[in-house]
């Protein structure tokens, strides 16, 4: 049974397992443990969070096509689909897709990313794998679907109260010159900012089992861009990892995420935070205090655009967000097949 918010630790207080990486809530929620912070989504929560947030029956996909990636393409094997026609014997059609689960709006679940440093090494003499969360290694991942497969986040999904921090429309307002295919970092004191900017009280706003999105602008400008700079990057992206605008990791960050008790978090980046990562803030890497530590799943290259103009439009930047991960057992990743609810 998940705790009792009475007994949810400090962020001073983490590790949880003493005996294990910097950060880390192992055990938090029993030595079996497969969902994380998504403990925080109980029945209650989520019962609230709909009957507050779905109130006019509004509601649109934050799935970017997965096709949209192309020109610039990224690394990762983009979506190819075989149509099969079954004439003769029948007229109908089936299809065949082949993809990789990260090529377009994706969550990361807790096979992802584990911690890199040798300081987690020390935590299993037996081997010397990296860590995942709950302390599980590539071994166990090879041996079974079980441990850290999506299936489990698939169950129930990530479904609860979602607020949208619109970074991206308060940084044109402060004229900002801004690359989002560079290592544009977006630092915590810009999304209090953007908060307040929105009427929103940094202070008051959240409550635990929230799910955070911040619109960076990655995919208005992916979008928008012009053929000169596309055929530029998809020479570029052929030799060297794409970098991006993204959320710049801190102690404060990661301090606000776990104290607050968010769920989940997302954005329009490719990374959500920004990549490549600056080597003074490694210590605070998101991808291994978020999916190795916390077992928070990460969302990136969510579109954003269209729920950006209605909540601009409704002056209402709190909505129900109703997330469905692909139940494949031992998957690292999945489609997000996430819907916005007004």
């Amino acid at each position: 049974m998940p705790l009792q918010p009475e007994n949810y630790p400090s962020f001073d207080s983490l590790p949880v397992d003493k005996s294990g990486p910097r950060g880390n809530a192992w055990g938090l929620w029993g030595p079996e443990d497969q969902l994380g912070t998504l403990n925080l989504l109980t029945d209650e929560l989520v019962r609230r969070a709909a009957a507050e947030n779905i109130t006019i029956g509004k509601r649109l996909s934050l799935n970017w096509s997965m096709t949209a990636a192309t020109h610039p393409r990224f690394s990762r094997k983009p979506l190819e689909l075989r149509l099969i026609n079954k004439a003769p014997l029948k007229h109908a059609h089936d299809d065949e897709w082949t993809f990789n689960s990260q090529c377009s709006s994706q969550w990361d679940g807790f096979r992802h990313y584990a911690y890199q440093k040798e300081q987690a090494r020390t935590y299993l003499t037996r081997n010397p794998s990296q860590l995942y969360y709950m302390g599980r290694t590539a071994q166990d991942f090879a041996a079974s679907p079980i441990p850290n497969g999506i299936q489990h986040v698939s169950q129930q999904g990530i479904t609860g109260r979602a607020i949208l921090i619109d970074w991206y429309t308060w940084a044109q307002a402060q004229n900002k010159s801004i690359d989002a295919t560079s290592a544009h970092e977006i630092p915590f004191s810009e999304l209090l900012e953007t908060l307040r900017y929105q009427n929103m009280d940094p202070t008051s706003t959240f409550r635990r089992g929230d799910i955070l999105a911040i619109r960076s602008g990655y995919i208005a400008q992916y979008t928008e861009m012009s053929e000169t700079k596309r055929a530029h990057l998809n020479e570029a992206y052929k030799t060297e990892k794409p970098s991006n605008i993204g959320v710049k990791p801190s102690e404060e960050l990661l301090r606000f995420l776990w104290d607050t008790g968010i769920a989940a978090v997302c954005g329009d980046s490719r990374s959500f935070e920004v990549w490549p990562c600056k080597a003074e803030d490694e210590e605070w890497h998101l991808h291994e205090w978020l999916l190795a530590g916390w077992g928070m799943p990460i969302g990136e290259l969510f579109d954003l655009e269209e729920l950006a103009r209605v909540c601009k439009g409704l002056r209402r930047y709190t909505f129900f967000l109703a997330s469905e991960p692909v139940n494949v057992p031992g998957a690292v990743a999945s489609p997000p097949n996430a819907l916005a609810f007004f």
